[in-house]
């Protein structure tokens, strides 16, 4: 299935960083991926501050992650929480600053996620 057949670079332009995350990852997923659409996705990435992008990308994993959450039992989460408090808790240097991010937005969701479950 090519799903960019229909997206034009203006169109690719007015996505937001998550979708072009999600974008992206789909298309390299295919067995025969659109390499049109994915150069095109790739230089719009380049021209967006990599900041911006990284929280895009941190938004779109961390919804992918609620999705498996909602449906896991509550003994999983709890554990789920000690291993990322395990990794915040590690020193700064020691640890890859996309994945200290990565982790603390993932804990803030699950522990969202056990307090809807408690109410």
């Amino acid at each position: 299935m090519n799903i960019f057949s229909k997206f034009s670079e203006a169109n690719v332009k007015k996505m937001t960083n998550k979708k072009l995350y999600e974008r992206l990852i789909r298309l390299n997923n295919e067995k025969s991926p659109d390499l049109k659409a994915i150069t095109l996705i790739q230089a719009e990435i380049a021209q967006r501050d990599p900041a911006e992008y990284e929280m895009g990308k941190i938004e779109a994993e961390v919804e992918k992650s609620h999705r498996h959450a909602v449906m896991e039992s509550t003994d999983i989460l709890y554990l789920e929480i000690k291993y990322n408090e395990d990794y915040l808790a590690k020193p700064k240097s020691e640890t890859i600053p996309y994945e200290r991010k990565l982790r603390s937005a993932q804990l803030e969701m699950i522990q969202k996620e056990l307090s809807r479950r408690t109410i």
